[in-house]
């Protein structure tokens, strides 16, 4: 009997303890930032800098799923302040909303899980919070390139100056 009681104490704790460590009722706020100049470039960054606070004062370490199901490590960049970060192709790019799921460590293995046993189920998986990161597109370059402006005024330059000395010589 002693086993068992020794055994129901130290799982209450373990249970009291992961219980402990979730974020109950979060509340973030969101600044987002994006390349905005993409003329020489090839890829676009994105950045997410949230603050997140908790009610019971826990500071998860947190992951974060993308809409494409790529998950990664968010980075604590300060006291509740943490930042997610990607890049995407210029050409692929475009300004938007990006939904941003957020997990806790108990969530992040709940979800590898799902992924493993099959992608479906991992839109089933409880987050922490969404937060929506506002993307914007990038400045590529002028619609009409300075070279062909240059070679239209040459040629328009050149016909005004044979048609007028035609003109002249008549």
């Amino acid at each position: 009997m002693r086993e068992y009681l020794v055994g129901f104490w130290i799982g209450f704790c373990i249970i009291s303890a992961v219980q402990a460590t979730s974020c109950n009722n979060p509340k973030v706020t969101i600044t987002s930032f994006s390349t905005e100049d993409a003329t020489i470039l090839t890829q676009l960054a994105h950045i997410g800098e949230f603050s997140l606070k908790c009610s019971n004062e826990v500071k998860p370490n947190l992951f974060a799923e993308f809409p494409c199901g790529k998950v990664v490590p968010v980075a604590r960049v300060a006291e509740n302040q943490y930042q997610v970060s990607w890049i995407e192709d210029v050409k692929k790019s475009s300004s938007g909303s990006v939904v941003v799921r957020l997990f806790d460590e108990e969530g992040y293995s709940s979800l590898r899980k799902a992924q493993r046993d099959g992608g479906a189920k991992a839109s089933n998986v409880k987050s922490i919070i969404d937060v929506t990161v506002t993307t914007k597109s990038a400045y590529k370059g002028p619609w009409v390139k300075a070279e062909l402006v240059a070679a239209f005024l040459i040629a328009g330059v050149a016909y005004f100056a044979i048609t007028t000395k035609n003109k002249v010589q008549n």
